[in-house]
């Protein structure tokens, strides 16, 4: 199979692409082309997106070398996620991340052209083995900074709220934390989603990255009665946006009128990124391994949730099921791994026993 992967890859929009009998019932072809698209659907846009970049990456790489990419050996697989690590340009290596996401890609156009492959094969796992311990530094990424409660009251009391734009930016970084929304989640709301409840707003997520689209699968806001209450600062939004229906964060348009499209989830870390910078929280001095440093903070989309539930972690003392909670995740693991991150120096067990600062017995 030599052509195009993606031309066989029926997606939302392309249904008059699809060569169907005439002959067949007409009812029977409208389900035809619903089953197409609702299999789409049980990807998100993004997560598409990245899949059908890998795969042409892929395809290119394949192309250039004469090789079929659709190919039988896993040996083919392994060489081609070696050449995203070339030992001999570190400029060109991507981050382990990167290769995995690459080769999730390709797993998934196989499976969609009906290719069979034995992704657990040792030229492949090992592989995947062999460049995270030849390459330690490509391994994690810094993850974004967490927004804890007292940067987010600066950022608030930072932002100028006389204008829409204020108003906006105010409503999606406190609802974004408050609800403990991905950035996906967050600009995916729409006014039908929302409904007033006592104490504030149950808002519909919709099929998300964990969920299958059920109506269970909501987030709450509730009023807190401070400068940060994301309730407050979400109708204050839609009073003066006017909004009564459609997407809830959107952009402006040159002559400053709102756009009738939801924003993107990347507008989400500008956001994150232009307020925090706006207020000097772009830079921070800290105490590093005994010495002043002053370093560059790194904030996202991601800042909010996992603001949110290391918040959480904090409060409860580690409640490993109220972070889950807060978060909505199916898995422990996953809570677990921000109850985890709020462990700190001072509470390590050289802190406790051989500070100065300890209690005198």
């Amino acid at each position: 199979m030599t052509g195009d992967l993606r031309d066989q890859h029926l997606t939302v929009g392309d249904t008059d692409r699809r060569d169907l009998d005439p002959s067949l019932d007409r009812a029977l072809i409208r389900n035809l082309r619903d089953a197409g698209e609702n299999d789409d659907a049980a990807l998100s846009p993004n997560t598409l997106r990245s899949y059908q970049t890998g795969w042409r990456q892929y395809r290119d790489w394949c192309r250039g070398r004469y090789l079929e990419p659709l190919t039988g050996h896993p040996e083919q697989i392994a060489t081609y996620l070696a050449s995203l690590v070339p030992s001999d340009d570190a400029a060109a290596r991507r981050k382990i991340s990167t290769v995995k996401l690459r080769l999730a890609a390709i797993k998934h156009f196989f499976r969609e052209a009906g290719q069979v492959m034995d992704w657990k094969h040792p030229a492949i796992a090992k592989q995947i083995r062999g460049l995270a311990r030849r390459n330690p530094t490509l391994v994690r990424q810094d993850p974004v900074a967490a927004l804890g409660i007292a940067d987010l009251e600066a950022i608030v009391a930072g932002i100028e709220t006389g204008g829409l734009r204020g108003l906006r930016d105010r409503a999606l970084i406190l609802v974004g934390f408050a609800a403990g929304l991905r950035r996906s989640e967050l600009v995916a709301i729409q006014v039908e989603h929302m409904t007033a409840v006592e104490g504030g707003y149950e808002i519909w997520l919709g099929t998300t990255k964990t969920d299958e689209g059920d109506r269970d699968n909501v987030a709450l806001i509730a009023e807190t009665g401070t400068k940060i209450c994301p309730v407050g600062a979400l109708n204050a939004w839609l009073d003066r946006s006017g909004l009564q229906e459609g997407p809830v964060f959107r952009g402006f348009l040159p002559n400053g009128d709102l756009r009738p499209t939801a924003l993107s989830d990347q507008a989400v870390r500008l956001v994150m990124k232009e307020r925090a910078a706006a207020v000097g929280l772009d830079v921070r001095r800290t105490q590093r391994g005994g010495r002043t440093v002053t370093e560059q903070v790194r904030w996202g989309g991601h800042s909010l949730r996992r603001g949110i539930a290391t918040a959480v972690a904090e409060a409860t003392d580690g409640d490993v099921k109220a972070v889950q909670e807060a978060g909505r995740w199916k898995s422990a693991v996953t809570a677990l791994r921000y109850v985890e991150s709020t462990r700190r120096v001072d509470r390590s067990a050289s802190a406790l026993v051989m500070s100065a600062k300890k209690k005198d017995t």
